[in-house]
């Protein structure tokens, strides 16, 4: 298996062998070279060729050159005929060397060394034994076609590499393949004899690529038993360089340690160092000069910075020494040409740092951070070095340091500041600095970690600015309120609540200590009393979001929110999660102000990034992947919320985004087939029980809902809605949009688990109060469930009406649902030329935004209005739940509904849905059709060509 991993993506090379044993097999020689650096499988495609002269029964003759062997002579034209002139033999020895092959007699004589220790005196001599040597190949080749293999042919003595070129003129009508590899680099000498071998126009040279991404993830799957994750196959390429032996080492480092090739993997790859790399490393260094090895240390420590200025300055040398080391680097083949130094393959950097001293490398990156700083790099670059060196009494680090947190801050990398952060407070020059405690503790708050609370609590403690403690309050104040610690949170606000002399600073603490209240009060039977009074100011925006939350007509909601937008209202200098412009353009959309609302989120976004505030730029960037999803931008709005996503975990601080963002992307992976990932996606980021009570988790409970509902799990779906239902009650959070989200869910969960009549009722409730509210996508969302269940011209009715309320808006994902209802229904009534012409405009809908399971869903339904579609695309309908899965097959047997129910214990609706989803999503008709539908899968979505059947 390693023998064919080294050939992979090799079949041009072993294609080209075997035609040139197929012309020695006819009668013609030929030459083939293979060049290539070291372990890029020359030796494996020998052995290959090998393979291929046995199967053909060609005669094979092997030789090998060896580096230290170079200084003898016909060393390997002795490795290559010896073992068929067996001098215990004589009778074969005498016919191959008969005629005029005896002139080569002399260099197998080892009877007497004194013949054998060196190449024939004068030119007459050694063209006799060229001569000789040539007709015993002829003589050779007169029993079967030969094939002579020279593996590591610049090492090659000379007299042999010219017995190579005398062969090479002469090889037509001899029936001999030669076929030997090399290097690149060698001694002049021998690559002035192989340039001219590869001149000859029987040759045949190939230069042996680096493995690509698809050969390395084969040989990733053959060595580890499974196909890697992307992340794994780039982190493998990237640390071997495609070179074939340096990626089998470092699979079989992964192997012995145990390492999967999954995700998580990604980031250990580059630190492995296969012992056999490391030891091959190793040897050239040890045959280097002082100053090379001393090179080859700074290059590792300086990494993409390692110009020759910086590298005398690490590796205390002159420039000229540095450049002397340089090239004997080249010389050994460590590193690349040109400059800044870089190692051939990335694998020797870190063979290279590791075996430094931890003295020398903490030397060295000091060293290189002075030097970097001093020519006005990156601070972050020279960041990255100080935080690899030992904490001591160096001011200069400090300052150093907190410069290069405050510079990533800015590139929102707030991660990286708390690493910068947490070393400037080890160096003893520091001593537990409060502005250090401060600034580390306000980057751990944006990097969601929960030792934000601890820093941010001890620099107030040792802080006595009244300003700066306002600041430190705030945060800290945000920080336990994302640990869901609410009531030490309105606790240390309301200190806050009139300090602040910064009236934007007052407002943002206010709006935090407000959202903790009211939690505090509705989690803690009895204690609202016992909340402490803090004196609030009410924006417009939240007066808005106020007016929404009880249900006022939305004309009423959209005029607070443009105001609050009018007002123009200076930022807040700090940086806090629900600014005025944010709350504002959230209530916006709430009420068909979809493009405004977009309009003011991006500007919100950029603005607060390029100031540093990140939270403020992540909670705007996660309501507007909430507009992006309504307007059926699904690819846009789930990039939004992984990256939002992306720091994420179980541990996490829970800041406004993330609840937000992961319900935007549950949204757009049921939308788009994805229910498992999903479901996956939840668990991850820890967000899979319990949530806080608050405003900002109903929209992720409502996501959740739907998911279980999607999974099939009803009564969980259901059970989650009612909670969410529950609690709007009681704290008066109508929230009239919401019903776009759950409603069409919730009453097909209802209709299969209580009833029709339970599902009606809520649906006619939703619509009254959509009526009331006056927006047209909650309205729209409503009037289409209820019509779904009505039916009949009073169901078609509602639809129209919702199909005209969303004609003027950007609320694609609605719009293309109502098409589809709309269709379905004309096709229940018989209209079935109107109900084509809505179903492909849904479908073309969906499928434009991407909506694989409600394009499927109108494919379906195209089916049964008679529609044949013509499919070319592809892009695949969502897969079958395991739910609906067991019921098709049964379906798909001959079993009845009832005898379907009865073998898996539920309800024949719960049959009849199953079956209605499975038809949609294997876009076929009727029963009958599902025997093949299972066999070939999901069919593929078309171009949109329909023809009527």
């Amino acid at each position: 298996m390693r023998q064919d991993s080294l050939l992979l993506q090799r079949d041009r090379e072993v294609d080209l062998v075997r035609a040139g044993v197929r012309q020695a097999q006819g009668g013609d020689g030929a030459v083939i070279m293979f060049e290539g650096s070291h372990g890029v499988g020359k030796t494996s495609l020998l052995g290959a060729a090998r393979q291929e002269a046995r199967k053909s029964e060609l005669q094979v003759l092997h030789a090998r050159a060896g580096e230290l062997e170079r200084g003898f002579s016909w060393v390997v034209v002795r490795q290559l005929f010896e073992h068929c002139l067996n001098p215990g033999d004589r009778t074969p020895c005498d016919e191959l060397l008969a005629g005029p092959a005896a002139l080569a007699g002399t260099i197998f004589d080892y009877a007497d060394p004194e013949r054998i220790s060196g190449p024939p005196q004068g030119d007459a001599g050694l063209y006799r034994v060229l001569h000789g040597l040539y007709w015993l190949c002829k003589n050779l080749s007169s029993a079967a076609p030969v094939m002579l293999l020279i593996d590591d042919a610049h090492h090659a003595d000379t007299a042999s590499l010219r017995f190579v070129n005398y062969l090479v003129n002469r090889l037509e009508g001899s029936g001999v393949l030669l076929v030997l590899t090399h290097e690149p680099d060698g001694p002049a000498a021998a690559q002035e004899l192989l340039l001219s071998v590869s001149r000859s126009p029987l040759a045949r040279h190939t230069v042996l690529e680096p493995l690509g991404r698809e050969a390395v993830r084969e040989a990733i799957t053959v060595r580890l038993g499974g196909p890697p994750h992307d992340d794994v196959t780039a982190a493998c390429l990237a640390a071997s360089d495609g070179n074939p032996l340096h990626l089998m080492e470092l699979l079989d480092e992964m192997s012995r340690r145990g390492i999967a090739p999954e995700q998580s993997a990604a980031d250990a790859v580059p630190g492995l160092t296969p012992a056999r790399i490391a030891k091959e490393v190793t040897r050239l260094l040890h045959r280097l000069p002082p100053s090379a090895r001393s090179l080859a240390d700074a290059v590792a420590v300086l990494g993409g910075d390692a110009d020759p200025g910086h590298c005398a300055a690490v590796a205390a040398l002159d420039n000229d020494d540095v450049l002397l080391a340089a090239d004997a680097l080249r010389a050994a083949d460590i590193l690349e040409p040109g400059v800044p130094y870089a190692f051939r393959r990335p694998v020797v950097r870190q063979i290279v740092y590791t075996r430094m001293s931890s003295q020398a490398r903490n030397d060295s990156h000091g060293r290189s951070a002075r030097s970097l700083h001093a020519a006005g790099a990156d601070l972050s670059t020279v960041a990255e070095h100080l935080c690899r060196t030992e904490p001591g009494r160096d001011p200069w680090t400090v300052r150093t340091l907190r410069a290069a947190a405050v510079e990533v801050m800015r590139r929102a990398e707030a991660a990286k500041a708390t690493r910068y952060l947490r070393r400037a407070l080890a160096d003893f020059a520091a001593e537990r600095d409060p502005w250090i405690l401060g600034q580390l503790g306000s980057a751990e708050l944006r990097a969601r970690q929960v030792s934000a609370i601890e820093h941010l609590r001890e620099a107030l403690r040792r802080t006595h600015d009244s300003v700066v403690r306002s600041r430190l309050r705030l945060e800290l104040g945000l920080a336990l309120t994302a640990s869901a610690r609410y009531q030490e949170a309105i606790a240390l606000l309301a200190k806050a609540g009139t300090a602040g002399p910064d009236p934007a600073l007052t407002r943002s603490t206010e709006r935090t200590a407000r959202t903790a209240a009211a939690v505090v009060a509705r989690i803690t039977p009895g204690h609202r009393g016992a909340v402490p009074r803090i004196a609030v100011t009410v924006p417009r925006s939240h007066a808005a979001i106020e007016a929404l939350s009880r249900g006022h007509p939305s004309h009423r909601v959209a005029r607070l929110a443009a105001a609050a937008l009018a007002d123009g209202t200076p930022p807040c200098e700090e940086d806090t999660e629900l600014t005025d412009a944010v709350v504002a353009a959230w209530a916006l959309n709430q009420c068909d102000g979809a493009e405004a609302a977009e309009r003011v989120l991006r500007d919100a976004a950029h603005k607060a990034f390029e100031a540093g505030q990140l939270l403020a730029s992540a909670t705007a960037w996660s309501v507007l992947g909430g507009v992006l999803l309504d307007t059926g931008r699904l690819t846009e709005a789930e990039q939004a919320a992984r990256q939002l996503l992306r720091q994420q975990d179980e541990r996490s601080l829970m800041l406004a985004c993330v609840p937000l963002a992961a319900a935007v992307l549950t949204h757009c992976l049921v939308e788009t087939g994805r229910p498992r990932e999903a479901e996956e996606m939840l668990r991850a980021n820890g967000l899979t029980g319990a949530l806080p009570q608050t405003a900002l988790s109903v929209p992720l409970r409502i996501a959740r809902a739907r998911l279980s509902i999607c999974q099939d799990r009803f009564e969980a779906g259901l059970r989650e809605l009612a909670e969410c239902r529950e609690q709007a009650g009681q704290e008066g959070w109508l929230y009239p949009s919401a019903f776009c989200d759950y409603l069409s869910d919730a009453t097909k969960a209802l209709s299969i688990t209580t009833g029709p009549r339970a599902a009606r009722k809520l649906a006619v409730d939703v619509t009254e109060r959509a009526r009331a509210f006056g927006a047209a996508r909650p309205l729209a969302a409503a009037l289409r469930t209820q019509g779904e269940i009505v039916g009949g011209e009073e169901g078609l009715d509602m639809l129209e009406h919702a199909d005209r309320l969303l004609l003027p808006t950007s609320y694609r994902l609605e719009r293309a649902r109502v098409l589809v209802a709309l269709g379905a229904t004309l096709r229940r009534q018989g209209r079935r030329g109107a109900a084509r012409r809505r179903l492909k405009e849904g479908m073309d809908l969906a499928h434009g935004i991407g909506a694989s399971v409600l394009e499927a869903t109108a494919s379906a339904e195209l089916r049964l209005a008679g529609v044949r579609q013509i499919r070319s695309g592809q892009q695949q309908s969502a897969p079958l739940t395991p739910a609906e899965e067991r019921v098709a097959h049964k379906a798909a047997a001959g079993l009845s509904n009832r005898e379907i129910s009865q073998a898996l214990f539920v309800t024949v609706k719960t049959v009849e849905w199953h079956l209605s989803q499975a038809y949609a999503k294997l876009g076929i008709a009727k029963r009958g059709e599902l025997s093949r539908a299972l066999t070939l899968g999901p069919s593929p979505r078309g171009d949109g060509i329909c023809n009527p059947a």
